[in-house]
């Protein structure tokens, strides 16, 4: 465990802060915009914007990679505790109105801030069910994988978190 850079531990402790809510969009963004190739189309919205009814995030890339799936993507956030209840409240509604969305030709993608256990059982029960083309779920541990993909990122959330990187600094 690196103590100069945000970790699993530090994400999953940062979710009980509020301005959790209203930064994990903006984290999620600059993941994506940092680490896949070609991205055709991104929406997150951050900050007050989280207020607003809709996907969390949509992302449509060429080519995907570990974290982004190919194509076409709607993701869906939260810093709650209640993880898995959130997450089948989550799927739950966007598979009974996935919106402009063609569930059968998009990635159903579940992140959350907290630890998550069960998260591979969860996605594949979900992708069992055949209603997307793909589901996936992230937790705090995946977030801190990402992180270490895309250090300009990581640096910058390092820094959000009160850490501060030895030989980093920020203009």
């Amino acid at each position: 465990m690196d103590p100069i850079r945000a970790n699993a531990t530090d994400i999953d402790q940062w979710a009980d802060r509020r301005d959790a809510q209203a930064m994990l969009p903006k984290l999620i963004r600059r993941l994506v915009l940092a680490t896949a190739k070609r991205v055709e189309r991104l929406h997150f919205r951050s900050d007050e914007g989280i207020q607003l009814e809709g996907w969390d995030g949509i992302v449509q890339v060429h080519a995907g990679d570990f974290f982004v799936p190919d194509g076409l993507s709607g993701w869906e956030l939260s810093t709650r505790s209640d993880i898995k209840g959130k997450a089948d409240d989550d799927y739950k509604t966007r598979s009974e109105d996935p919106r402009s969305l063609d569930a059968a030709d998009t990635s159903f993608v579940s992140v959350t801030a907290r630890r998550w256990s069960n998260k591979e059982k969860w996605s594949d029960e979900k992708l069992h069910e055949g209603v997307w083309k793909d589901v996936r779920a992230y937790d705090a541990d995946d977030l801190d994988t990402w992180l270490e993909q895309a250090p300009a990122v990581d640096l910058w959330f390092s820094v959000l978190l009160g850490k501060r990187p030895i030989g980093a600094i920020d203009l």
